[in-house]
């Protein structure tokens, strides 16, 4: 007989996002998804319907999603952020569970593995206040951002809301996504629609705060929000939280410091302070802009590259390797050159965490080196002038892809075939996380060895 393969949380996990992809981009292809009323072109709505699962942002449409879809086609995008925002079995467990609260051990087992939920006896509620949280930020944001898009004299009442709640969700699911045209917030007068360069100075500002709070909310992860909300002191508040706070902290004010120096000082196509705010928490995964990211100087660029890297916090709906990673890498170095134990917050952290903190960086790293590699080659044989003359756009793109961040500097829409699908793996692998795709095919990755005797160990000579 043959044996048996049974079907893995990780593995439940990568078919779940490939069916809504897929799905998704069938409906997106269909010509009451087009404004043109004919079937678009596939390899682009399979590109946007993984960039929208994998909530990154990136677009293929050189006029944006809001005047290539219809509504039909809006609200689809729309679902698909949300799905891929909180996670296909998240949404589904929410729903099965609704009216019941009891199930198996194998299933709890099973939802809690997918959604990285460390306690499976609570996992039902666990799923249910997930939903919770991303319902009341997602209304709050369309409550608070629909007086910007009422005020704009260019919209029409209906058309106002929906776009006050695609942006509230795309926003809190860091995905990127708007319907003002293919210039993202960035208002140049000779590219921006006429729909964002109609939205007065001062709703524009308090629209970009508002859209700021939405992202750091939907990236500082579900267990940091649910700690906060407990009404503990902070003194309380269990170690995850704590770091991931910290590192939030330390990332944005670095990243205001860094493009106020790199991008406010220049002569001209100076960041203001408001773009240099936004554009260190848009590097978090999110994707809206309110600056030109071709305008960005190198030193800027590669600095948001390590912005986009780093990402959001574990069980958020951030991409990136992040906040959590990079603490615990900076911790063991820092721990070994004092030659102490790896410890922060009253907490000794243990091997096999720093190991695979390490593992995903490095990983990760390769992936990106990958990706860069093979599109620079495409589009070297597609003869893509843009991408030739700005080699450095690639590797904005690739580490933008596999961050999930959405960030361009324009060279998406000119990308060959080949590229397209290169990103849409980048994507699909940077939502999922490196770990998770191993886990797949690797079952054995986090149990211990019951072997019955231990090797001598040896040190040798490295570095």
């Amino acid at each position: 007989m043959k044996k048996k393969h049974p079907l893995t949380p990780y593995l439940l996990v990568l078919f779940s996002f490939l069916v809504v992809i897929l799905i998704g981009s069938f409906f997106i292809s269909l010509p009451i998804a087009q404004t043109s009323g004919t079937w678009g072109n596939y390899i682009d709505s399979f590109f946007l319907c993984t960039s929208a699962t994998c909530v990154t942002g990136l677009c293929t449409y050189e006029s944006g999603i809001g005047n290539t879809l219809t509504l039909f086609g809006q609200v689809v995008t729309l679902i698909m952020i949300q799905i891929g925002g909180l996670g296909f079995i998240t949404v589904l467990s929410f729903f099965i569970t609704l009216f019941k609260s009891k199930m198996q051990f194998k299933n709890r087992y099973f939802l809690s593995q997918a959604v990285n939920s460390i306690k499976f006896a609570d996992v039902v509620k666990f799923v249910r206040k997930l939903m919770l949280i991303s319902l009341i930020c997602e209304l709050l944001g369309f409550a608070l951002l629909l007086p910007v898009f009422l005020q704009n004299p260019t919209m029409a009442t209906g058309k106002a809301i929906w776009n006050s709640l695609f942006t509230s969700v795309s926003s809190f699911n860091n995905a990127g996504f708007d319907l003002l045209g293919a210039t993202s917030f960035v208002r140049d007068p000779l590219l921006a629609s006429e729909e964002l360069l109609a939205i007065p100075e001062h709703l524009y500002t308090y629209m970009c705060c508002v859209c700021m709070i939405l992202i750091i909310v939907g990236g500082i992860s579900f267990l940091v929000i649910i700690d906060v909300f407990s009404f503990k002191r902070p003194k309380q508040w269990n170690s995850f939280t704590k770091i991931v706070l910290s590192v939030t902290a330390v990332l944005l004010l670095a990243g205001v410091g860094v493009f106020m120096l790199s991008e406010g000082i220049k002569s001209d196509n100076r960041m203001t302070f408001l773009d240099a705010v936004f554009q260190s928490v848009t590097c978090r995964t999110a994707g809206y802009a309110t600056y030109s990211q071709a305008n960005i100087s190198p030193f800027g660029r590669v600095f948001s590259c390590i912005l986009m890297f780093i990402g959001g916090s574990p069980l958020s709906t951030a991409g990136g390797v992040k906040t959590a990673t990079i603490f615990v890498i900076f911790l063991a170095m820092w721990c070994y050159i004092r030659g102490s134990k790896v410890t922060a917050f009253k907490r000794q952290y243990t091997t096999s965490t720093i190991v695979k903190a390490m593992s995903i960086v490095f990983i990760s790293l390769v992936l990106v080196m990958i990706g860069y590699g093979l599109i620079s080659l495409l589009e070297m044989n597609a003869e893509n002038q843009l991408v030739i003359q700005n080699p450095e756009y690639v590797a904005f793109e690739v580490f933008s892809a596999f961050g999930t961040v959405g960030l361009t500097c324009g060279i998406t829409t000119t990308l060959s075939i080949g590229s397209k699908i290169v990103l849409c793996v980048l994507m699909f692998l940077g939502r999922l996380g490196p770990m998770t795709m191993l886990q797949v095919f690797q079952k054995n990755m986090n149990i211990e060895s019951n072997d019955h005797f231990k090797y001598v160990e040896e040190e040798f000579l490295i570095g």
